[in-house]
């Protein structure tokens, strides 16, 4: 007979969705939270285990889950900061679509009702929140007041990107760095609020 063993629980904290490693009683938000080198290599080995269970970090990256590796001396600490805030954004983003859909079905369950509303309608979920400032910079920019971009929340859930009708998943597809960095800011000023 096998024995499952329990390798490490892994949480998420409301409100925004922040993941937490428990491990023999102790929670961690990262590893630098883990002071025992023997207990940090275990979770290290575990977590290096996940990566490959997921086909790799690339696999990742490609699905738009985490920040490309950055391999270039040029790019600054800022650039990096940001790509991890965009990281933290999305998981943020797909967590708080779980949980909405967590909650209609709960509800739903509840009531009998089959269409519940996620929420009132005079409440704007985080794509619409960031959308919001992401339209204060674009007016407040002239070579770009006139075109048309926007943040939408995708159908499936998640974010899509909307630059004169042309749909991107990540800042860092569209050619015009001046919206990538709006857009970050956008984004960067939402976290902070």
């Amino acid at each position: 007979m096998k024995k499952e063993v329990e390798v490490m629980r892994v949480l998420r904290v409301p409100p925004m969705g922040k993941l937490v490693v428990e491990f023999r009683g102790n929670r961690y938000e990262n590893i630098a939270q883990v002071s025992e080198e023997k207990v940090k290599r275990f979770l290290l080995t575990a977590v290096g285990e996940l990566m490959a269970f997921s086909g790799g970090y690339q696999t990742l990256v490609d699905e738009g889950l985490a920040p490309p590796i950055i391999t270039s001396d040029s790019k600054t600490q800022s650039d990096e900061s940001l790509s991890e805030q965009q990281a933290r954004f999305l998981a943020s983003l797909e967590a708080s679509r779980d949980a909405l859909k967590a909650e209609k079905k709960r509800i739903s369950s509840l009531s009998g009702i089959s269409h519940v509303s996620a929420a009132p309608s005079s409440a704007l979920n985080p794509v619409e929140q960031i959308d919001r400032i992401l339209q204060q910079y674009v007016e407040a920019d002239p070579e770009l007041s006139g075109r048309s971009i926007h943040l939408v929340q995708h159908p499936a859930g998640g974010l899509q990107i909307d630059v004169d009708g042309k749909r991107y998943q990540r800042p860092s597809e569209i050619d015009d760095q001046r919206i990538q960095i709006l857009i970050k800011k956008a984004i960067k000023e939402w976290e902070a609020g």
